[in-house]
């Protein structure tokens, strides 16, 4: 479980620098074209906004692996420090449940699209192949969760606050 997860992770990174470094160059690329050669790139800004929501879809995920989500720490101490590890537990099991039901409600809304033939404006591209990162990271965030209620071991300790 230990090398799939961490597998999953860097895959996930690699996909989102991959994601940023697409966005900066087709930004760049935009600029320096129209500057340089008085033209412009033919969708390279609504290519660029895809990218970005890939890439911060999978941020989620990789928020996710590192147990770096912004949460409420003033609850921190609402219980005796004997039950913290249930607490921690019980909390990765609901979340698990919340991203696998939004998750769903995604999956849902994407085969809503490809049923409908949606297409992005502007790129004309079949919008649930955009669209297919949403379901994923909050399945994937589902998946990570679940594994830390059941492997506590697991779960990263979170960022001490500066």
């Amino acid at each position: 479980m230990i090398a799939i997860l961490e597998r999953l992770h860097r895959v996930e990174a690699i996909l989102a620098s991959v994601a940023y470094i697409v966005v900066t160059a087709l930004l760049l690329g935009g600029i320096i074209a129209r500057e340089l050669f008085s033209t412009s790139i033919w969708g390279s800004e609504k290519m660029a906004v895809f990218a970005a929501i890939f890439a911060a879809f999978l941020g989620l995920t990789l928020a996710t692996a590192a147990n770096s989500h912004l949460r409420p720490q003033f609850t921190d101490h609402w219980w005796p420090q004997a039950w913290q590890g249930q607490v921690d537990r019980f909390g990765d099991l609901l979340s698990a449940f919340l991203f696998a039901g939004i998750g769903i409600v995604a999956t849902s809304y994407v085969m809503d699209t490809y049923t409908n033939h949606d297409r992005a404006m502007v790129l004309y591209w079949p919008l649930w192949t955009i669209q297919i990162i949403i379901p994923y990271a909050f399945f994937s965030s589902a998946l990570r969760h679940l594994a830390f209620a059941v492997r506590p071991d697991l779960k990263p300790r979170p960022d001490t606050p500066v």
